[in-house]
């Protein structure tokens, strides 16, 4: 699965699949990138567009959104539904323990205000925001606790627009046995583009979750997997031939993904993303 060719230039890994190095990859969603080894790439990532990212637990689902936000993107919301998540809290991204005109108070720090004053400033001069919202979650007040700043947060994403919103674990804020956020979700995916807002939505299968985030996703990418039912589930939600998703996949090591456009002839695009968290 190693790019080859000269100065890193992209592989075909098999018919249809095409490998870039982490380098291309970016020059491709940031539209530098176009065409490789006379093969035509995707259209490249725009804000107003959603992604979604299909694997197991310690796949690389959060280091591969956080890779992808801290090159790609200069204002970030991400939601911590778990609460501490340390992968997300890896990222070395501010957290936040509430959002401006949330129903939450800040519990943890007496400076919530403050923050707020010193982040928006930062928003106001066009500098970079990159938050983490969620609190740590180990009692029932706590768990109501960030279950409402969850809420706060994609009200304040929707009325302000113009954010990546990380959803870092789409089952634990969707499920209506959780949080059961998945009306909100469902409304930022339909209705989020004209305000500029991208979704990024991390997910371990495509059972008790809002599944709106997932078919008005652009891409979907998938980890290393065996599970036909997944990979069934993901090339119907992109509109692909199921085989030729697990062909492509069957050859991966672990880490690498796969990006799968919604422009059905297109290639797919597999990287293995550096480790950042």
């Amino acid at each position: 699965m190693t790019p080859a060719g000269p100065a890193g230039a992209g592989a075909l890994v098999r018919p249809g699949v095409i490998a870039l190095t982490p380098a291309e990859f970016l020059g491709w969603l940031r539209g530098e990138l176009t065409e490789v080894r006379g093969v035509r790439l995707p259209p490249p990532w725009q804000p107003g567009q959603h992604l979604a990212f299909l694997g197991k637990t310690r796949e690389g689902k959060t280091n591969l959104a956080v890779w992808l936000c801290s090159e790609l993107r200069r204002y970030v919301l991400a939601l911590d539904p778990k609460g501490m998540d340390e992968s997300l809290s890896a990222s070395g991204w501010e957290r936040v323990s509430t959002v401006p005109g949330g129903a939450v108070k800040p519990a943890w720090r007496s400076d919530g205000h403050q923050q707020w004053e010193r982040l928006q400033e930062d928003l106001a001069a066009g500098r970079p925001v990159r938050i983490i919202a969620g609190i740590e979650s180990r009692t029932r007040a706590a768990d109501a606790a960030n279950r409402q700043l969850m809420g706060d947060a994609i009200e304040y994403a929707r009325q302000t627009g113009g954010w990546t919103l990380l959803v870092d674990e789409h089952q634990v804020l969707s499920d209506p046995r959780m949080m059961g956020h998945g009306p909100a979700i469902a409304r930022q995916a339909i209705t989020a583009a004209r305000d500029k807002t991208s979704l990024i939505i991390n997910f371990q299968f495509l059972a008790w979750i809002e599944k709106a985030g997932v078919r008005q996703s652009t891409m979907i990418a998938m980890a290393k997997t065996r599970d036909r039912d997944l990979i069934k589930m993901a090339a119907s939600a992109a509109g692909r031939p199921w085989q030729e998703l697990a062909a492509a996949i069957d050859e991966f090591p672990k880490y690498w993904w796969l990006f799968i456009s919604d422009e059905v002839r297109s290639p797919l695009i597999a990287v293995r993303p550096p480790k950042v968290t």
